[in-house]
């Protein structure tokens, strides 16, 4: 029998129906071409290249490319770790947005450029160059990478479109000169709403989960450890990837980030962020953020903040086996990793430290029953007795020695997690364990993620 002839349908709602198919499908088409075809780095004028640990600089990197694309001229974004000579050959001009991390070094995402690119002088004379450095006061090395961008534009002979600009912990003041030095190069600021702006979270509990700590001539600079869980605002429980932030919002303007402990979850009824702050106290006064976070009264304050990408420290690649390292508040980082690893069944290992007096407290009780329950392979706690005399973490990553070496094999991941002195520490003492090749690899590979503070 051979094929019916096609004949058109002359009923009118069924016309109409397919009139509105064909319209949802071709705005669903420019959408997906509007969401998935970014300008071509070889067709772009402009490159805005950015070097993030936690994302801030890639927020304000994309808001920069944003800014620029609205002036008519075609922009691309680009991670430092991407950017090649043929990229900067290609391009008129190149905006940095460069934070800082350790003694300023260049975050993850910026260490190969960092390696290979800057570590030479550039042909940049025909290049118009522009930098924002971010960093903090309270560290040595402030602004740090941001610096040596700087400086190698200038050596390279790029002709510089405004002085560097620096900005300390995110001060409004500090980044409203870099919009009047990009309104000034002929960019002006963008109208319309913030894309993400922050929301009013309810405090839904709070409850110290280790003591106070002092410094060895005995005074007071931590009031203790808090877990504290904030519900979201009405509406569809908001999303999140493992490594994510909590970007804090104080009355008073300052702006601090704090790892989400908690793993999303789609029930409206269970979403809660968790957070494990440390309430820092320096000279008697209270953190910004910590105090206004730990001051706060379960089930009736609200606090201002968002969730926030933290790209460089989402789950390290691969399925291998994972060892996970941190101290005190750091905890909260390394907490939903193992959580994700164990329920996928992937072989986890944990060193942990923190003061003595903790050892049977709250915080240690969770890691313990993982272990009683067989979902932590090993378990190591380095329990300070204060003095600074330990022990510590990089001493559990010694004494574990080979067994280190045996777990992770070729394919193991590493987590680190918690102040910046441990961290590098712990570095140090897994390069010269597992040798700084298997280090470089995993960092390069994605396989090692760390976040220090």
């Amino acid at each position: 029998m051979g094929e019916a002839p096609f004949r058109l349908n002359a009923d009118p709602a069924a016309w109409a129906i397919a009139a509105m198919l064909v319209a949802a499908w071709a705005l669903f088409t420019l959408w997906m071409l509007r969401k998935r075809a970014p300008v071509p780095v070889g067709a772009a004028r402009n490159l805005v290249v950015h070097a993030s640990q936690t994302g801030q600089a890639t927020d304000i990197a994309e808001q920069t490319q944003l800014r620029i694309e609205a002036s008519g001229e075609p922009c691309a974004l680009v991670e430092a770790n991407q950017l090649t000579p043929a990229m900067i050959a290609q391009a008129d001009r190149l905006f940095f947005v460069a934070s800082t991390t350790g003694e300023g070094e260049a975050p993850d995402n910026a260490r190969r450029f960092a390696d290979r690119l800057l570590a030479e002088d550039a042909d940049l004379a025909t290049k118009q160059v522009a930098v924002l450095a971010l960093g903090d006061r309270r560290y040595p090395a402030f602004c740090g990478f941001g610096r040596s961008i700087d400086a190698w534009a200038r050596r390279s002979g790029a002709d510089m479109l405004f002085t560097l600009v620096e900005v300390d912990d995110l001060a409004r003041a500090d980044l409203a000169a870099w919009d009047a030095r990009l309104t000034g190069a002929g960019y002006p600021r963008r109208t319309g709403p913030a894309p993400e702006t922050a929301q009013r979270w309810r405090v839904a509990s709070r409850e110290r989960v280790a003591e106070p700590v002092r410094n060895p001539q005995g005074g007071l600079c931590s009031d203790g450890l808090y877990r504290i869980a904030l519900r979201p605002p009405e509406g569809p429980p908001p999303l999140w990837e493992v490594g994510d932030l909590f970007e804090l919002r104080t009355p008073g303007g300052h702006v601090r980030d704090y790892s989400i402990a908690s793993l999303p979850d789609a029930r409206p009824e269970a979403c809660e962020i968790v957070l494990f702050v440390r309430r820092v106290v320096d000279k008697g006064v209270v953190g910004h953020g910590s105090g206004h976070l730990t001051d706060a009264e379960a089930g009736a304050t609200t606090v201002m903040g968002r969730i926030r990408t933290h790209r460089s420290f989402h789950p390290p690649t691969g399925a291998g086996p994972l060892l996970a390292i941190g101290a005190g508040s750091g905890w909260a980082g390394l907490r939903p990793h193992l959580l994700l690893a164990m329920g996928r069944g992937q072989r986890c290992a944990l060193i942990f430290g923190e003061r003595a007096g903790e050892e049977h407290g709250p915080l240690l009780a969770e890691m313990r029953q993982w272990q009683v329950d067989r979902r932590l392979e090993r378990l190591g706690f380095a329990l300070s007795q204060g003095g600074g005399n330990g022990p510590y973490v990089q001493h559990v990553i010694a004494r574990w020695g080979d067994d280190i070496r045996a777990f992770l094999g070729g394919e193991g991941r590493i987590l680190l997690c918690g102040h910046m002195a441990m961290g590098e520490q712990c570095l140090t003492a897994l390069s010269g364990l597992l040798g700084r090749d298997w280090i470089d690899s995993a960092l390069e590979d994605g396989r090692l993620r760390r976040d220090f503070y």
